[in-house]
């Protein structure tokens, strides 16, 4: 006599905690920053050509869970061609330090020219950002360093739409990857009437509009080039500096991340530091390290070290191991300061002075 077999319902998969779902989320965040990539050698970053230009990508989406400081977007492009892929943005946001070579870039028919150590700036507006670069010295080299800050572009509907591809790029067009006609929507178009102010706002709603109206009157004259002659070299704590943008300059077209370069003389050092963390440093020229928490970190002109995001802070100093060259870097930084205090959650705290200050 053949027994039947009884079918077992299968259980139910147990609700998620999303309480414990949130916890062990942000431990593995922790871990991962705590973990992460310090420094990025650039001989590990293969050179590519993409259908816009040839460079190195540096830090992107894609290698976001495996580094000290997620959200940056950084690439390192050349141009030895007469002139790159010509894109578009909405948003807007992007920065850009010239490395070598003198261009100009032409941004929704704007022209910008610049030159080594120069700091380009793609400005955020209602619209979109058209634009192109342009090698103004045909058969001599130019290129630079471009940052982008995703946890500030994503708000702003960032969006990158290719207009044509380099004159470089051997592959297939890719349609889709194209700007559609209707890339910016009519709503992007949409103006109000006009409110203006002859004396103080007579509502805390009417004193955000006038926020925006000097803030329109600002971003109108705003420098979206700033030349590497117009910044002056400071000697402070942490040694020689030279401020691109920085919170107290309100007449540049980006604000929202801090951008500086430093200079360590031969077998010199930077001051000492405590930081939230979240920089990053990309080497110009020079060889060196860096101490994280008593570890040494080595560095080389072209790559690229993060300040990694730590409970307490990360406590650094920098140091330049060649006794006849200087060494020189560029740092980034999100401004955070304006919204969440210049102590962020472990306090900014200087341990030791630059033995170049004063």
């Amino acid at each position: 006599m053949e027994r039947e077999l009884e079918r077992v319902r299968e259980r139910e998969p147990e609700p998620q905690d999303p309480y414990e779902f949130n916890l062990r989320w942000k431990m593995e965040k922790t871990r991962k920053m705590r973990e992460g990539k310090v420094v990025i050698k650039a001989k590990e970053v293969p050179l590519i050509q993409t259908r816009h230009s040839f460079g190195r990508w540096y830090l992107g989406p894609a290698q976001w869970d495996q580094v000290g400081a997620p959200g940056w977007i950084v690439k390192r492009s050349f141009l030895e061609n007469i002139r790159r892929g010509k894109h578009t943005h909405t948003g807007g946001g992007v920065v850009f330090y010239i490395l070598e070579g003198q261009g100009c870039t032409v941004n929704n028919d704007g022209r910008m020219d610049w030159g080594p150590g120069d700091v380009e700036l793609l400005p955020i507006t209602p619209f979109e950002n058209v634009h192109q670069h342009f090698n103004l010295e045909p058969g001599r080299p130019c290129g630079w360093v471009s940052i982008r800050f995703w946890p500030f572009m994503e708000p702003l509907a960032y969006e990158t739409r290719q207009v044509e591809d380099s004159p470089d790029w051997k592959g297939s067009r890719s349609e889709e990857l194209f700007r559609p006609a209707d890339f910016v929507p009519d709503a992007a178009k949409v103006r109000g009437y006009d409110i203006s102010f002859e004396g103080p706002p007579a509502t805390l709603l009417d004193d955000i509009f006038r926020r925006r109206n000097e803030w329109r009157e600002r971003m109108r004259k705003a420098k979206q080039v700033i030349q590497e002659k117009d910044c002056p070299v400071e000697r402070n704590r942490m040694g020689l500096y030279r401020w691109y943008i920085h919170p107290s300059f309100t007449d540049v077209a980006c604000r929202h991340i801090f951008l500086w370069t430093q200079q360590i003389p031969p077998g010199s050092c930077s001051g000492r530091q405590k930081h939230q963390g979240g920089r990053i440093h990309f080497i110009i020229q020079g060889k060196g390290y860096s101490v994280l928490d008593g570890v040494r970190y080595d560095w080389e002109e072209e790559d690229l070290l993060i300040l990694p995001i730590k409970v307490g802070g990360t406590i650094f100093q920098h140091f330049n191991a060649d006794p006849d060259r200087p060494a020189k870097m560029a740092v980034a930084e999100p401004n955070w300061y304006d919204i969440l205090g210049v102590d962020m959650a472990c306090g900014l705290e200087q341990m030791e002075d630059s033995p170049d200050y004063p």
